[in-house]
């Protein structure tokens, strides 16, 4: 307790005095979309920051407890924003970028899931998570060596299993990839791709581990370190000057907390590879003749800046027709897969993923493509509630099914 109160700082409490308590971050939030809960709006899973630093640093806080004007906080507040901050928040950002005061919500919620880890108030769950990465180095508990099965369920694999040992490029293929069998699928078609296209690339197989996102979103940044030595030195044994990711996630760590350590070497995302090659004209793609839907992902579009390489890929595809819907880009919807939620509360996401995904389905495309390993599996899953003729395609898929046969 006295560790969650003495690192609630001053930046903390400046932003939230900011707050006009309008309203428009709750619209914005996807848990409280799907379920009207008010405890859920993203302004009152901060009220614990707020609440915790008055009452430590300020006067008025202190007059309030005195005058029992306001509770103090106590251990069991921790244990009831734990549950609100790990249960309803997927760490999207949108409340954020929809803030008319410019309150970093987003990075606030952040701050509070870091405060409630080193307070010891984590999920079960995500303390399993951890000690499953600890051991397994992944966050399914899967044997490390069994990180490149899938290309065994490939049709006609190289002989070398793409584990070269010496490449150009990186593949970097992340948790989900590596184990979800639906996601699996999308680390097969990027290899098609890159393959058709002649790019000199490996994947890290057993030497890959976990890029510690998880870790991060649960509060456990520190945890993480291990995990980010083991890659840098995978990435530098294979020579590669480039690491590309189908995973956003992944994408976003590695920018944020391995790119200084790794000078000269480019960080890309699947899209913008796939752009940079259709636009050197290395990938003949023929005519597929349907609709599509393109899904933002969180991770990649509003917090990871990529919106114009996944759209540049689809009109590039011949026949494909672009629906898009009017929450797209930074206003981008969010699948409620992210931010370690499905892992403390796989029935609430399962309730934002069919809310997003009937918004998604409105505009009537045949299909509906996005750019994330878990957004695809997510969302998949929800469309078959709301429309199950519709189809939910990652866009290294349909990228793979427009390649044209020689």
């Amino acid at each position: 307790m006295e560790a969650f109160l003495n690192e609630v700082g001053g930046w903390a409490a400046s932003q939230l005095e900011a707050c006009t308590r309008c309203g428009i971050c709750a619209a914005a939030c996807p848990f409280y979309a799907a379920s009207k809960d008010p405890q859920v709006a993203p302004i009152w899973k901060l009220d614990l920051l707020r609440r915790a630093y008055e009452q430590r640093s300020t006067l008025l806080g202190k007059l309030k407890v005195s005058l029992h004007l306001e509770k103090p906080v106590r251990q069991a507040d921790l244990e009831h924003w734990r549950d609100l901050n790990f249960s309803a928040c997927s760490t999207c950002n949108r409340c954020s970028v929809t803030c008319p005061m410019g309150i970093a919500i987003g990075p606030l919620l952040h701050e509070l899931r870091d405060r409630l880890a080193e307070a010891g108030a984590v999920p079960e769950s995500l303390m399993r998570m951890r000690a499953t990465v600890e051991k397994d180095n992944n966050v399914f508990g899967f044997p490390a060596d069994e990180r490149a099965g899938w290309v065994d369920y490939m049709d006609d694999p190289p002989d070398d299993l793409y584990q070269r040992q010496h490449a150009e490029v990186v593949y970097f293929v992340g948790c989900v990839s590596s184990f979800a069998p639906r996601a699996q699928r999308i680390a097969e078609s990027f290899v098609h791709i890159l393959d058709a296209a002649g790019v000199n690339f490996t994947i890290l197989g057993g030497s890959e581990v976990c890029c510690g996102f998880p870790l991060r979103a649960a509060g456990m940044k520190a945890d993480a370190e291990a995990l980010i030595r083991k890659n840098i030195s995978a990435v530098w044994a294979s020579g590669a000057r480039t690491v590309v990711f189908t995973c956003p996630a992944c994408r976003l760590m590695w920018l944020e907390e391995y790119h200084e350590r790794m000078p000269g070497v480019l960080l890309l995302h699947s899209t913008e590879m796939i752009a940079d090659l259709i636009e050197a004209e290395r990938l003949k793609l023929k005519d597929l003749q349907t609709s599509v839907t393109y899904h933002d992902p969180c991770d990649l579009a509003r917090t990871g800046g990529v919106f114009e390489a996944p759209r540049t890929v689809l009109r590039a595809i011949p026949g494909v027709e672009l629906r898009e819907v009017a929450e797209r880009r930074k206003s981008g919807l969010c699948c409620g897969g992210g931010g370690d939620v499905e892992m403390v509360n796989p029935l609430g996401v399962k309730q934002v993923a069919q809310a997003t995904a009937n918004k998604l389905s409105q505009p009537g495309a045949d299909m509906l493509v996005t750019a994330c390993p878990q957004c695809t599996r997510v969302l998949e899953e929800g469309m078959k509630k709301v429309k199950p003729e519709m189809k939910v395609l990652d866009i290294t898929e349909i990228v793979a099914r427009a390649l044209e046969v020689s």
